[in-house]
């Protein structure tokens, strides 16, 4: 399966990632070259004690696709207490063997909770999976 049919997998329901599945994680609600993006009402069990999800979650979010990271740095803004969230997910920078993604998260209102920013080592050979085309 390479990753265009991953993704479409995803976005129509006939496939889902196994670590999605493990951590009840959302599935993609669209997709384009490029870029990915999606709606989550997580469930309140996967919070923190004071209320706030746990940030794990959303790292685990923002490192799910067919690649190897290399590195992933996220930044939370502001803690998020319930309500839908929104992510995105864009390619920066593309070359032949790593590419530069970010993820954004935003709360149900609009207001920016999270940024991850990671390198991604592409895979090699006719099956390669992620980040889109070469660019």
């Amino acid at each position: 399966m390479n990753w265009q049919e991953m993704l479409d997998g995803t976005v129509n329901g006939s496939f889902q990632h196994p670590a999605l599945r493990r951590l009840t994680l959302p599935n993609f609600s669209g997709w384009e070259p490029g870029r990915v993006w999606g709606d989550w009402d997580f469930d309140p069990e996967i919070c923190n004690p004071d209320g706030t999800l746990f940030g794990g979650y959303l790292a685990a979010l923002a490192d799910e696709e067919g690649f190897a990271t290399a590195d992933l740095h996220i930044s939370y803004h502001r803690p998020v207490r319930g309500g839908r969230l929104r992510f995105e997910g864009v390619v920066l920078t593309r070359g032949r063997q790593i590419g530069h993604v970010e993820v954004r998260f935003t709360s149900h209102v609009g207001d920016l909770v999270a940024t991850a920013r990671a390198t991604e080592v592409v895979t090699a050979g006719p099956g390669r999976r992620g980040l889109g085309e070469q660019q």
